[in-house]
């Protein structure tokens, strides 16, 4: 539960900010929804995935059975580009705010203030150079962080909540903020389901919780194909982590909403505009400032700027009359238009840039009513507290990262052989997190919603697994499913219209991965790509009745079995393909199973049809089944076997598509490139005759 909850729990060092800054005085209501679908969604859905992936592979695993072929693999390959969306942005996210936490606090603020981006890097960094030296996951450090964690934070949201019971005032000030916009109770839940998506982020751990499932002490008796103990266990985990989560949840969004004045949840904002050089000489030149966005602001203030200013000056502001919490030190920069600025200005215009400071509570709730509840000592364990549990949460999602690769893309031959190795992967996923760090510009507020996407992905492909697979088993909560699914569908839908970025860097990671896969899979797809190879009893007393050796086949596709068919294709291969006449042969036969997957092991029966007799094969691609063949009966110490093929009148790019896609294709060549990359030697190879 603990390797669950470092990534699962530590959410609570930004989720309660972004909550409210996302959903205002509405954060607590639109938390009560998210619990919800907390317990009644995400919990059923993950407890049926335990159930039928034990193993760890989790929810992408079903969807890849159930749908199978292409389509199955095209979609794990999305899922596994918003994955690493939701495994990257957790590592840059947790980074982000450890350094929010390091910098905001009184002890480190005088040296490291301004230094967002920097310290972030060096979190990142030092993650991917602890990853380089190699790190496994340890139980026992994650039980301490969670124990720590969680026992801090339920000293503070106790306290605070004594804190909102002895003064009323508080209630007084949430209920007017409820109401000042919401004429009715029924309005307020309308907008708490429409707002609930952009706190979504607060149902990460699901898919970790699974991911885990090996490391779950099962019971006496467990088969390994269906460990009854170990998913019994993993449903106890999943429930108490989701209780746990929901009760802090709850109360933090409670506390911190109540608690803490909207301005100090606010980040930085930077406001550039132009305004009238005679208006400004008079003193009645106004700017307005975004407060909670730089880009598209919900709440602004106006600033009227003082007569002649020029040069950089602070302002201070209110921004919530009559309480001394809402007073702001805004910085305005004046520049005349003779100045530098980009593009020129024209003489009767000059350039205002206003920089309001971020809030002190921006990706700190709880560290700060900490520090106002407890003082700076408490305040700094927390922070420090915040700080390890979140690097972990980045560790966790690190190991994840690394895992994805060897658990999907091989069996896909999707993996280059230097993905084998951890290290390139460690290196790529840092750089990758360091370039999203540089483009959030290490803000937490910003990838919020991306983290938000990668979860919500993940959660909706969970849903729909688990309703198709209730649907194949006609069970009776497929409707319940169903509606399930059709939540978590309404609910990323809303978080990517509000939050785009989640989708541009899913996207992003999509476009890698399939490229990077494609054309891995094309490079490799000359290799022998057969796992075993096993004969069954007919087809080995079909080989026994040919005594003649070298062992000759004669290709023929499968399908028509009557003995006219094989009857004219003999003529054919005798003709055209150079067979010797009075030379015994047997055809040889491959059923392409599925062409998408990249390895299998062939089984091959045998059968008699009037006079011949036939070696039938299945497998995932023809001329990899016949290499795979030919070099196994060789290996059985007789002479290397010698195959008959007519050629193909397919066009080469059709062809080579098809040999790609459906495993089939301009076979002779094929097989001819596929048995001299396995056998080097030409006397140990088998040969491969064209004609026709």
């Amino acid at each position: 539960m603990c390797l669950t909850g470092v990534d699962y729990f530590s959410t609570l060092g930004y989720q309660p900010g972004i909550a409210a800054l996302a959903a205002g005085a509405v954060s607590p209501l639109a938390t009560l929804v998210l619990v919800a679908l907390t317990l009644f969604g995400a919990l059923p859905v993950y407890a049926r995935v335990a159930q039928v992936s034990p193993h760890g592979e989790g929810s992408i695993s079903m969807l890849e059975r159930l749908l199978g072929y292409w389509p199955g693999k095209l979609l794990v390959l999305v899922l596994l580009g918003f994955m690493a969306t939701d495994f990257i942005i957790t590592i840059t996210l947790s980074a982000a705010d450890a350094a929010a936490h390091l910098i905001e606090n009184p002890y480190f603020r005088s040296t490291l203030a301004g230094q967002q981006i920097p310290v972030t890097l060096a979190l990142v960094l030092l993650l991917g150079a602890v990853f380089l030296r190699g790190f496994r996951e340890a139980i026992g450090i994650s039980v301490f962080l969670v124990a720590v964690y969680l026992g801090l934070n339920a000293v503070i949201m106790g306290r605070s909540l004594l804190d909102v019971a002895s003064a009323p005032v508080y209630w007084q000030n949430w209920r007017a903020a409820l109401f000042s916009g919401h004429a009715s109770p029924l309005a307020l839940v309308g907008v708490s389901l429409l707002v609930f998506p952009k706190l979504a982020l607060g149902l990460s751990g699901f898919e970790t919780g699974v991911a885990v499932m090996p490391q779950v002490r099962g019971s006496l008796g467990d088969l390994a194909s269906h460990p009854e103990g170990r998913i019994r266990h993993t449903r106890r985990l999943l429930m108490t982590a989701a209780l746990i989560m929901s009760v802090f949840l709850v109360v933090s969004s409670f506390v911190t909403t109540l608690l803490i004045a909207p301005p100090a949840f606010w980040p930085e904002t930077t406001t550039t505009t132009t305004v009238s050089a005679r208006d400004l000489a008079a003193g009645t030149a106004r700017v307005q400032v975004g407060l909670d966005d730089s880009s598209g602001p919900k709440r602004t203030a106006t600033l009227t700027l003082p007569a002649g200013a020029k040069g950089r000056f602070q302002m201070p502001t209110s921004v919530l009359p009559g309480d001394a919490r809402g007073r702001l030190l805004m910085t305005v920069t004046v520049q005349p238009p003779s100045a530098a600025v980009l593009p020129p200005l024209p003489p009767d215009r000059v350039s205002v840039t206003v920089f309001k400071p971020q809030g002190a509570a921006n990706g700190r709730a709880l560290a700060y009513l900490a520090h106002r509840r407890f003082g700076n000592t408490f305040g700094t364990i927390y922070d420090f507290s915040t700080i390890f549990i979140l690097w972990f949460a980045g560790a966790s999602a690190m190991a994840g990262l690394v895992n994805i690769v060897p658990r999907f893309l091989p069996r896909y031959g999707m993996a280059p052989e230097w993905t084998s190795a951890g290290r390139p992967l460690v290196l790529i996923y840092t750089l990758a997190a360091v370039v999203v760090t540089l483009v959030f510009r290490a803000n937490v507020d910003a990838q919020g919603g991306a983290y938000a996407t990668g979860v919500l992905v993940l959660m909706t492909s969970a849903s729909v697994a688990v309703a198709l697979l209730a649907r194949e088993r006609r069970e009776r909560v497929f409707p319940i499913f169903v509606v399930i699914a059709l939540v978590f569908i309404y609910t990323t839908i809303a978080n990517m219209i509000e939050r785009p970025e989640g989708l541009v860097i899913g996207s992003i990671f999509i476009l890698l991965i399939l490229s990077v896969s494609l054309a891995s899979r094309i490079l490799r797809s000359f290799e022998l790509r057969v796992s075993s190879v096993t004969l069954s009893e007919s087809a080995l007393s079909v080989l026994q009745n040919v005594p003649d050796r070298p062992l000759r086949f004669v290709a023929h596709h499968p399908g028509k079995s009557t003995e006219d068919e094989y009857h004219i294709k003999e003529m054919r291969a005798r003709q055209l393909a150079h067979l010797p006449g009075n030379d015994p042969f047997l055809f040889l036969e491959v059923e392409v199973e599925d062409a998408s997957d990249f390895s299998d092991a062939v089984e091959v029966d045998g059968l008699s049809v009037g006079p011949y007799r036939i070696l039938r094969a299945r497998g995932s691609s023809v001329p990899n089944t016949i290499a795979a063949l030919l070099l196994h009966l060789r290996s059985q110490g007789v002479p290397p076997p010698q195959i008959y093929f007519q050629w193909s009148n397919a066009s080469p790019l059709p062809a080579a598509l098809r040999f790609l896609v459906a495993g089939e294709g301009d076979v002779p060549p094929l097989t001819h490139e596929i048995l001299r990359r396995s056998e080097p030697d030409k006397r140990q190879r088998p040969v491969v005759h064209v004609g026709g």
